[in-house]
């Protein structure tokens, strides 16, 4: 008889493991709560429309490590690789903006990419995140930074703090054309991955952990070079703001994340705890997210009425 056991990629969280899961989640949720977070439930299966949208056709999340399947009514399903999307999907359908102010939502439960198992990386893993809908300001970044670093800390977890700014997608677009007339200068030097993203997802390749990609990109333009007076002057109330808080960071102008919806602060906390796979809260702005999907359903019903 054929031996059961669990797939490749996933793992039974049980006994001491069970306990720790359960503390670092209620300690993430009491800080939320704290902060005035409203819990979201979000399904685990969405149109996978939505992380093409959102998240970029061009990235590896979506391209490679979805697990995309066709329901029964001949949808294209997806099980959930990240939280973000599905809740501006939910801010959205179910009309929160409609109610005025701000909100500030948090979730948490499994997510689900294809991808290869390693130390600290499975299949199925376990994501609590935070947002903020409809303040402009950047002290909501500061807020929400501040706020996973009083968590971690609470936690004990020794860890360093590193941000960046990727500007406007205007100024993001000006510094992506310069990026790839200089990484077709060696485009045969660098790795397969990275020689597909210059024509794919060309920022990704500063976040390329092969030793020549990141020897290569050591000397690639910056992206504070092709910001805006208005991006760089909002880029030093943060950090003058997490200074005076006393929140310590480094400033990494390589940080990128992996995802098309970030647009000015990206930031990323890195543990080296946990072997290679040393990220373990990361996130950023998306100021034009929202308005993206609106406009795709609003594209999407105009064409089901036709």
């Amino acid at each position: 008889m054929e031996k059961i056991q669990k797939i490749r990629g996933f793992q039974d969280i049980y006994g001491e493991n069970a306990k720790k899961y359960r503390y670092i989640v209620d300690t993430f949720r009491k800080t939320f709560l704290d902060y005035n977070f409203q819990e979201i439930i979000l399904p685990y299966v969405e149109d996978v429309s939505l992380f093409k949208r959102s998240v970029g056709e061009a990235t590896d999340i979506v391209q490679k490590e979805m697990y995309v399947f066709t329901d029964k009514g001949g949808r294209d399903v997806a099980l959930r690789p990240e939280g973000t999307a599905g809740c501006v999907r939910a801010y959205i359908e179910e009309k929160m903006y409609a109610e005025g102010g701000y909100h500030k939502l948090f979730y948490e439960g499994a997510m689900f990419r294809y991808e290869r198992p390693q130390a600290g990386r499975y299949r199925q893993f376990h994501q609590i995140g935070a947002e903020i809908f409809g303040v402009s300001s950047y002290l909501a970044d500061v807020e929400l930074i501040s706020m996973v670093y009083k968590i971690l800390k609470n936690l004990k977890i020794d860890f360093r703090l590193e941000i960046n700014t990727l500007g406007d997608f205007q100024s993001r677009k000006e510094y992506i054309s310069k990026l790839i007339e200089y990484l077709k200068n060696y485009e045969n030097s660098l790795c397969q991955d990275c020689r597909r993203r210059i024509h794919e997802n060309p920022l990704r390749v500063l976040d390329c952990k092969v030793e020549s990609c990141k020897e290569i990109t050591k000397d690639a333009p910056k992206i504070t070079e092709s910001l805006p007076k208005e991006a760089i002057e909002r880029f030093e109330k943060i950090k003058e703001s997490l200074k005076a808080i006393s929140v310590d960071f480094i400033e990494n102008p390589r940080l990128v994340r992996g995802l098309d919806y970030y647009t000015h602060t990206v930031f990323e906390f890195i543990s080296q705890e946990i072997g290679s796979q040393g990220t373990i809260a990361a996130g950023g702005r998306y100021d034009n997210l929202v308005e993206q999907l609106e406009d795709h359903q609003r594209q999407h019903s105009a064409l089901q009425q036709v």
